[in-house]
């Protein structure tokens, strides 16, 4: 009897040392919990190699959400992507960094599920939206023209072209899409 009141009091008065897992944003039925945005801040962290300030932890967590709605979008309309394509965009990433064992783990699970879902939602924009990555090549011309360009940087320039037209679109397309969903903060 006396070995159970002695558990019961240590088991009652003792603090344990436990997060409590909470929902801080929903998007539609889909939840982003402390844990998330506190793992992500860790991350982040051990990656800049300094404590991130409030404004940071906002970014993290607006950058959360939009993940999110990418993640359920691309989820949505069957979008996959190559593994290995991933693994080596990860490891030319983590190759910048000095990192130990563990936090190397820890850092390419993170990555490999960030890059995955970018991957996903750039091949769902070039999907959608393929007709409408033409560029003006009188214009590049013009431009090598004006700029007296080496002919061989033509493609450097006609890639950047093409890339300010796929951010374009692609922030438009996610405006118009995040309007679909209902973000609630519980913070």
């Amino acid at each position: 009897m006396k070995f159970i009141q002695i558990i019961l009091t240590i088991f009652f008065f003792c603090t344990a040392n436990a997060n409590e897992i909470r929902s801080i944003v929903q998007v539609d039925s889909y939840s982003i919990t402390n844990i998330d945005l506190l793992k992500e801040i860790t991350i982040n962290e051990m990656l800049k190699k300094k404590k991130l300030n409030d404004i940071e932890k906002k970014i993290l967590l607006k950058g959360l959400i939009e993940q999110k709605i990418k993640d359920i979008e691309t989820s949505k309309n069957n979008i996959l992507v190559d593994k290995k394509v991933i693994n080596v965009r990860v490891a030319k990433i983590l190759a910048n960094y000095n990192l130990d064992e563990n936090s190397h783990k820890q850092i390419k699970e993170f990555m490999f599920n960030k890059i995955e879902i970018n991957m996903k939602w750039n091949k769902l924009i070039t999907i959608l939206f393929s007709k409408k990555l033409e560029i003006n090549m009188n214009e590049i011309e013009e431009k090598i023209k004006n700029k007296n360009v080496d002919i061989n940087k033509k493609e450097e320039m006609i890639q950047k072209e093409k890339t300010k037209k796929i951010n374009i679109i692609s922030n438009t397309f996610f405006n118009e899409v995040k309007r679909k969903y209902l973000i609630k903060n519980f913070k």
